[in-house]
């Protein structure tokens, strides 16, 4: 499949509901001259600060009320939303930026990280659900998070985990998530179909 340049000029930009979630809109951009639509999605592997650098040590979230031997985990990750398409005009790896932010503390519960970068790396793929010309992409980024940070996230996790009907009544996006670890091949089983695929693209060009 070639990856399609949604960065290229005179593309369109818009949001639309997808049939799995209706009450959402999701960003995309569009070709008007090849008639291809690419929904923007994210991820971001996180590292922490100060600790000598091995491109397998990053932070990975546990889905909620899946054991954790399970195949549940994944680094953050997330689609563009609707309103992350805005202010309209704004770069387009600035709005992936701002996503970023919005999901790290969406499922990680982390409110600050530094040093995020773009690897220029993309995974792209296909939702059974989709038109022939509509695509997804996950774009990959890197950042830093402090340990001190790490620390706050997983209390609060813990207190979430102790108060299940506090839990139970946040947004549906910030329910998705219940626990943070490091990334092990053997211990922290990869979830999903685009994952395992995202991961190995990382760890191949890192």
């Amino acid at each position: 499949m070639v990856l399609l340049d949604v960065f290229q000029p005179g593309l369109k930009r818009g949001s639309a509901r997808l049939a799995y979630m209706p009450e959402k809109r999701y960003f995309y951009v569009e070709s008007p001259k090849e008639s291809w639509r690419v929904y923007m999605r994210a991820v971001v592997f996180l590292y922490e600060k100060g600790v000598p650098f091995d491109k397998q040590r990053f932070l990975v979230v546990k889905k909620t009320d899946k054991g954790p031997k399970a195949k549940s985990w994944e680094p953050i990750k997330g689609q563009m939303e609707g309103r992350d398409g805005l202010p309209r005009g704004e770069d387009l790896l600035r709005l992936m930026a701002n996503n970023v932010h919005r999901e790290v503390e969406e499922e990680g519960k982390i409110t600050h990280i530094t040093g995020l970068k773009y690897t220029g790396l993309a995974y792209q793929g296909q939702e059974i659900d989709y038109p022939k010309d509509h695509y997804f992409q996950y774009h990959i980024f890197t950042a830093e998070v402090s340990s001190a940070q790490l620390q706050k996230a997983a209390e609060k996790l813990a207190w979430y985990k102790a108060h299940p009907d506090v839990f139970n009544k946040l947004e549906s996006v910030k329910r998705e998530k219940d626990e943070l670890g490091w990334f092990n091949p053997h211990e922290t089983k990869l979830m999903g179909r685009w994952s395992p695929g995202i991961v190995a693209l990382y760890l191949a060009n890192a």
